[in-house]
């Protein structure tokens, strides 16, 4: 492991537009050439060591040549000060070189130069040159620019003083925080004062605050923006500190809040945030923030301040209870990302349910006929589910919603309309009577206006279980239908079309005859699309024959309605049979099934046993054998067998919504039951005298431990404590309580410890236990608990720009030799993007053996890493290396050590 050594930084570029002046010429010039012959070759050498063609024997012949010239013409002193910038100064060896002697002279000169505009620029050169050797000499002068009677000279001698104090202290030039300190006093230019305030409170907190205290107002504007910023800043690093300052700066930075600055008001609210998570200081973040949305017209400043609500929330959900009215307002955005962001944010209570229903129905009807809000219309449906569930004061605005904006809808995509369907079955399945004879009755009415399978599915559904009146429900679907048989002739269609104009002999005005055509009035009532779906998709015809029977099944006139059902499911049959592309065997087995219970003997009793089994209790046997009675249907053979802790959240379908102990499941995926399971670990074994195991729940910061402990032994223990370590100094943020264990009794307890990438490896652990006396003391040491890094990694994406800058930033390295039978560099990199979940900095398209390919990614713990992989195919064996940097050592020694083991195992 190696420290990097970070490249030399060039601030300046320019590029050639001529091409270069050999140093031969250019040393011509210097010498026996024009003033402008001397200022284009000086252009030409200052634009080649920039592009790294060093010529340090050039330095004597620009000071022997062009120093003496530079006080003649302002245009060539500003090409000297960007020729000292770029030229080498020192010897490999770090040494000064001795011409950087005279160039010192040079430049103190230009630092008590009459014209402002010298100073500035030279005080800017001495910022980006931070050598000792050449700012020794240049202190005084640079000291003295502090008090100049120009702004630009007094603002450039700040910044060059703070780059010195940051990279040397207070070593190179003593007593900066008096200098600071006076200069505030006197200065009237605000850039110059923050700049002065900068380097004030980072080389004299104590200083800075005495500065606030004497000369702050309750008028937060007259320190100007920018300062008000650094201000800020300061108070985050003094809480961060000295937290018993707290108190006194909360009264400070909520001045700041009344600031006309909507940038000041904004870091004014991220401080508080970062400061106080009192709830008090998180409410009066909130405000500025909502203020700041409504005062802001870019849409990227809203998604910011969003975001920023969003870690509001997530640190404490109470603050937004009383803000839903203030977020609806946010959903008359255009923008999907700031609605998506919005809705997240809403918190389901009882005190504001109701009025976030009305919000929701409000947008459906906006976007009612709208063909590109699909997505939306999904994301407000995500969140009726929940409130379905939990809160029953809603369900009559939500039945609402449906029966106004979401039934008849016919902009809606497919994946939307069975959310909509899903949803509308479990609404009515939880809703009271009155709402549940409210929605079947409005589905009843406008069964022809339904334009979507999955609504149809729900509505067969709906209306097969609920209908109030299965006569009417029954006609309706029927008259969808229309007439039978199914199939369509098109001659019969063109020659109705055609039909539709007739020639009727009618009486002139004169009193002759003759002929007229009229239009024929079409007095077809509407049909519903219900006949189109039937014929495409036959699973619609499944749902169909499932909700005759149960209509059947409570209808009186029963002979009357079969026969009538019968001919639509023989029609059925006989056009599937026709077209079996379009038919499945589940399908025909449904439909044929209900034939045979219609056409059999005592079809009614056969139904009422079938579809009312729900109110009729079967008695159990008392002897499972022969003598049971096999014709009561109790379960048919194709109903799916249902184990609620075992599905996953994803796992939601129409069989579950037929299922009314079934509940749509609202939480993550990582929170259910199936995958904590995958997260359980065995402690200790079960001849222990203690039995247990874990659920390990790993958070951005921390590591909580749900402990189940079983007592095996036949007497009582006593004091039972469990306790986890990491390899490094952890600290345990909630201590696991001491437990009494009866023989085989188990109990249940939790504790967390800090946790980051410095811990990643393996997490120790004991049990501490007492006998019933309270004398023997025991322990258990626990299986170790192996840390995975990969589980943490988070891909990502950066640009080029700062994939580089990471790379010369991050000092910790790892770099593995390739040792792999795979010869196809390009596979061998797609094996570690997907193994290290690491994602490429750019699109490669690889030619031939050779690949260089730079990737990126981060982790759970908000640390990142930088990845290369520079190989080629030699004897038709891969070659080369793999380079990891990050911030973290433990980060790179951890994938180093995957990516050894992981490259062995490349098919």
């Amino acid at each position: 492991m190696t420290q990097v050594k970070v490249d030399r930084m060039c601030s300046v570029y320019v590029i050639p537009e001529d091409a270069p002046m050999s140093s031969q010429e250019i040393a011509k010039a210097f010498d026996t050439g024009k003033f402008d012959d001397k200022l284009k070759a000086l252009k030409s050498l200052v634009i080649q060591i920039i592009h790294d063609e060093q010529m340090p024997r050039m330095v004597m012949n620009v000071i022997n040549s062009l120093v003496p010239l530079s006080d003649e013409t302002h245009s060539l002193k500003k090409i000297l000060l960007f020729y000292w910038e770029v030229i080498e100064k020192t010897h490999p060896n770090g040494s000064l070189k001795e011409e950087m002697i005279l160039v010192c002279n040079s430049l103190r000169k230009d630092l008590l130069h009459p014209n402002e505009y010298i100073r500035g620029r030279t005080l800017k050169l001495l910022s980006r040159i931070q050598l000792r050797g050449i700012l020794e000499p240049l202190q005084t002068a640079i000291v003295e620019n502090v008090t100049h009677k120009h702004v630009y000279v007094r603002r450039n001698a700040v910044v060059c003083l703070y780059e010195i104090f940051l990279n040397f202290g207070d070593d190179l030039i003593s007593d900066l925080d008096e200098l600071m300190e006076k200069l505030l006093l006197n200065e009237t230019d605000l850039s110059t004062k923050r700049n002065a305030f900068l380097l004030l409170f980072h080389a004299n907190q104590q200083k800075a605050l005495d500065y606030l205290n004497i000369n702050y107002s309750d008028d937060s504007n007259q320190f100007g923006d920018i300062l008000q910023l650094s201000i800020l800043e300061l108070f985050r690093k003094v809480c961060k500190k000295d937290p018993l300052q707290k108190p006194k700066l909360l009264k400070s930075i909520y001045q700041f809040s009344k600031s006309k600055s909507a940038s000041v008001q904004y870091e004014c609210a991220n401080t508080l945030f970062a400061v106080s998570p009192s709830l008090a200081s998180l409410k009066i973040a909130v405000q500025i923030y909502m203020s700041l949305i409504n005062s802001q017209t870019d849409n990227n400043i809203k998604l910011v301040i969003l975001d920023r609500l969003e870690a509001v929330n997530q640190l404490n959900p109470r603050v937004l209870e009383d803000r839903t009215q203030d977020l609806s307002y946010l959903l008359n955005q255009q923008s999907i990302d700031i609605r998506r962001k919005v809705l997240k944010l809403f918190q389901l209570k009882h005190e504001n349910v109701v009025l976030l229903a009305q919000s929701l129905q409000k947008e459906f009807q906006k976007c009612q006929n709208l063909n590109d809000q699909s997505e939306y219309k999904i994301l407000m449906l995500q969140l009726i589910n929940p409130m379905i569930h939990k809160f029953p004061q809603v369900h009559e605005v939500v039945a609402q919603t449906f029966i106004d904006s979401i039934i008849c809808n016919n902009k809606m995509d497919d994946q939307c309309a069975q959310l909509a369907g899903q949803t509308l079955v479990k609404l009515v399945q939880l809703s009271d009577q009155p709402i549940q004879h409210k929605i079947v009755t409005a589905l009843s009415n406008r069964f022809l206006d339904i334009h979507h399978m999955e609504l149809y599915k729900a509505t067969f559904t709906v209306l097969g279980d609920y209908s109030v009146n299965p006569i009417r429900s029954f006609n309706q679907i029927k008259k969808a239908i229309g007439n039978l048989p199914l199939e369509h002739d098109k001659a019969v269609v063109k020659q109705e079309d055609e039909s539709k104009q007739v020639v009727k002999t009618v009486i002139l005005p004169d009193g002759t005859y003759g002929t007229q055509v009229i239009e024929k009035q079409d007095t077809e009532e509407h049909v519903s699309k219900l006949r189109e779906l039937l014929m495409q998709n036959s699973f619609l015809a499944s749902s169909l024959s499932r909700a005759f029977m149960k209509l059947l099944s409570k209808i009186q006139e029963f002979n009357k309605y079969s026969s009538q059902m019968l001919l639509i499911f023989c029609s059925l049959l006989r056009y599937y049979q026709k077209n079996t592309a379009k038919i499945d065997q589940d399908t025909l087995e449904t439909i044929t099934s209900s034939i045979r219970i219609l056409t059999g003997k005592n079809p009614q009793d056969k139904l009422l046993e079938q579809y009312k089994k729900s109110e009729v209790i079967p008695e159990q046997n008392a002897h499972f054998g022969a003598h049971q009675n096999y014709d009561k249907i109790l379960k048919q053979p194709d109903d799916p067998i249902i184990i609620r802790q075992l599905k996953g959240v994803s796992e939601f379908n129409e069989i579950d919504l037929a299922d009314d102990e079934t509940s749509v499941a609202t939480k993550q995926e990582e929170n259910t039951y199936v995958s904590r399971l995958g997260h359980i670990v065995q402690l200790t074994g079960y001849c222990d005298p203690i039995y247990a195991e874990a659920f390990v729940n790993v958070h951005k910061y921390d590591i909580q431990f749900e402990v189940l402990m079983v007592n095996r032994w036949s007497k009582m223990v006593q004091n039972v404590q469990v306790e986890f370590r990491t390899q490094g100094e952890s600290k345990v943020i909630e201590k696991a309580q001491g437990v009494i264990l009866q023989p085989n009794q188990s109990a249940r307890v939790r504790t967390t410890i800090k946790f980051s990438s410095q811990d990643i490896g393996v997490v120790y652990g004991a049990i501490h236990y007492e006998n019933n006396a309270g004398i023997e003391q025991a322990y258990l040491v626990t299986k170790e608990i192996n840390v995975d890094l990969i589980d943490f990694i988070i891909p990502a994406t950066v640009s080029i720009e700062q994939f580089r800058k990471f790379w010369a930033k991050y000092e910790w390295e790892n770099r593995i030799v390739i040792n792999t039978n795979q010869n196809d560099p390009f596979k061998y990199v797609q094996f570690l993007e997907k193994q290290l979940k690491v994602r490429p900095i750019e699109e490669n398209h690889p030619k031939g053996n050779i690949i260089c390919v730079n990737m990126y990614a981060q982790t759970k713990f908000d640390d990142d890493f930088v990845l290369n992989v520079s190989a080629e195919v030699v004897n038709d064996k891969l070659q080369g290396f793999v380079r990891i940097r990050s911030k973290v050592r433990e980060i790179v020694i951890n994938l180093g050590d995957k990516i050894k083991v992981l490259q062995t195992k490349i098919e």
